[in-house]
């Protein structure tokens, strides 16, 4: 199974990437978003834009639900997400891990550099570190039962920059 809001988001990623952020935004006031369902919070550069998705079962792959909050600053993007699948659907916690990495990748056209499987929040989780021709990339998913979690940053330096640690810092599963 593919987190679908991954699938939106990476238009959005490519359009923000190469359109918001190509300019130097000067957006220094981060605040903490929560999502509105109360499912997590992290510190964000600004007022994320928000894309919501639903997608009926069919072929064999269930229903979701997806949301994804995006916001760009100094070239960089913070996007944070959620995929609530049909609460039935039997999740294999390493395949839909690994599925969300590969097909993050094959949409940006990048490589994985690096991943470490861990808990997060004592949740089953893998943090990964991907690098493509545009940007280099760091993400977070974490899954809770047929809830999967995504939190991914784009930037264009070689080292990941401060910002960045301090994104995935204050990144806390509040209510999966």
């Amino acid at each position: 199974m593919k987190a679908l809001w991954l699938q939106r988001g990476i238009v959005g990623l490519a359009w923000l990437a190469f359109g918001l952020c190509a300019r130097a935004d000067t957006v220094t006031n981060w605040k903490t978003f929560t999502d509105p369902a109360g499912r997590y919070s992290i510190l964000m550069p600004g007022d994320p834009q928000h894309q919501a998705s639903d997608s009926p079962s069919s072929g064999g792959k269930p229903a979701s639900h997806s949301n994804l909050y995006m916001v760009g600053e100094n070239g960089n993007i913070y996007m944070a997400g959620s995929t609530l699948y049909d609460s039935t659907t039997n999740m294999e916690v390493e395949r839909e891990l690994a599925a969300n990495r590969d097909n993050f990748n094959q949409g940006i056209s990048a490589q994985t550099t690096s991943q470490q499987r861990l808990k997060f929040a004592g949740y089953p989780a893998l943090k990964f570190k991907s690098s493509s021709p545009q940007a280099n990339f760091s993400a977070l998913v974490v899954l809770n039962g047929t809830h999967c979690y995504m939190v991914v940053a784009a930037y264009r330096t070689a080292d990941e920059p401060p910002e960045v640690g301090r994104f995935f810092q204050s990144y806390k599963l509040i209510s999966p």
